[in-house]
């Protein structure tokens, strides 16, 4: 019985192929993408949309928001809310919208992803705001030597220069939230995207030097930033506050044994959550059956699937041959189907990932299953053991 081994039906991507990909490779950095810096992967628009899969929670998160942008009759809201545990696709997803929003023309196979009637057919204004990045105690230096001290500060300059800042100046000077109105004056009407990624990470920060007061003012910066952009027709808003294990916000610096000011924190992000909820449309940009997806994408440049139904028939083979020692589960038409959707990774060993690092605290879901595969793949690859496949 001649059945196919992986090498015989997968061609890995070059990089993991040649065991070069590195940690960076897979954490996706909003701010490292939008100075220039960020590694190719994420850098080049064509090469990130190649090696990312187009997955329900990100094609929708894309339509809606385009929709929205352009003034169309499908839009659903202007408040997008990225739910999802660590590594799970959130900055991912913002890294998309801001490619597609500056380099929407140069971008291959961009029909995979969003209708073309909903791309932008003029400028649009891009602002992000990286908690990850951002200092809680140092002044940024932005142009023009305009020093903003929060994110509405940042967020002004990005949108309308020194112009715009000056709108928050004194908001920004005193670290107290601006009002609606003059948001809504420096967002105008011209279309509009605001990116804010990793609020908790910030809200820990501030916590950390005991900025009581300026972590209260996140609350009332993004409710009056909800209210501006409601009530402009042609702004849209995406953010990300990751879950826990339980469904409630949370952030990747919590610790385990929580402190009196980190019990601060936590109301301050379920305040956040249940704000947010209210107003923002909830998506998930990775769901739990699209893992594989990601997963084939990013690691193999092609797989042949005909050569795969070979081996999902010979494995029937087997079974057939051997059913009065197999559990019965082993012959049924819907472990036929999961060996087909999985290959060439076999389901228990996706399960085996899902299941048994679900409980690991710093374990980030497809991200850090791309970093073990990856090793594998390159493994396997590189002593080319015939009697091996996955």
């Amino acid at each position: 019985m001649n059945i196919p081994l992986i090498f015989d039906t997968c061609q890995p991507r070059a990089d993991v192929l040649a065991g070069t990909v590195s940690e960076s490779s897979y954490a996706a950095d909003l701010e490292m993408v939008l100075d220039g810096t960020a590694p190719p992967d994420y850098l080049d628009p064509d090469r990130f949309f190649a090696h990312t899969h187009p997955t329900r929670g990100l094609k929708r998160l894309l339509e809606s928001v385009f929709a929205r942008l352009t003034a169309s009759p499908s839009q659903i809201g202007s408040i997008f809310r990225l739910d999802t545990r660590y590594g799970g696709g959130k900055t991912h997803a913002l890294i998309a919208l801001s490619h597609i929003c500056k380099s929407a023309p140069t971008i291959n196979r961009l029909e995979e992803f969003i209708d073309s009637k909903l791309l932008p057919k003029e400028n649009i204004r891009v602002a992000a705001y990286d908690g990850q990045s951002a200092s809680a105690t140092d002044d940024v230096l932005l142009g023009d030597g305009i020093r903003t001290r929060t994110p509405w500060g940042e967020i002004a300059y990005k949108l309308g220069g020194v112009e715009g800042y000056n709108l928050v100046k004194n908001a920004d000077s005193s670290r107290t939230a601006p009002g609606s109105r003059s948001l809504q004056e420096l967002i105008g009407d011209k279309p509009t995207l605001i990116l804010l990624d990793e609020l908790s990470v910030y809200l820990r920060k501030l916590q950390s030097i005991e900025a009581a007061e300026a972590v209260n003012q996140i609350t009332a910066f993004l409710t009056a930033l909800f209210k501006a952009v409601e009530s402009s027709p042609r702004a849209c808003v995406v953010f990300t506050l990751a879950i826990d294990q339980k469904g409630k916000a949370s952030d990747a610096c919590q610790k385990e044994d929580r402190e009196n000011r980190s019990r601060i924190v936590s109301d301050i992000l379920d305040e956040l959550e249940s704000v947010s909820a209210r107003k923002a449309t909830l998506l998930d940009p990775t769901e739990e059956d699209e893992t594989i997806h990601v997963l084939r994408r990013r690691l193999f440049e092609h797989i042949d699937m005909e050569r795969a139904e070979e081996v999902v028939t010979t494995y029937k083979q087997i079974w057939n041959a051997n059913e009065s020692v197999l559990p019965a589960k082993a012959e049924t038409a819907d472990t036929l189907e999961l060996l087909r959707k999985n290959y060439p990774f076999h389901p228990e060993v996706l399960n085996t990932l899902r299941s048994k690092t679900s409980t690991l605290k710093d374990f980030q879901r497809v991200r850090g299953m791309l970093r073990l595969l990856a090793r594998t793949v390159a493994d396997m690859y590189g002593r080319r053991n015939r009697t091996m496949y996955i």
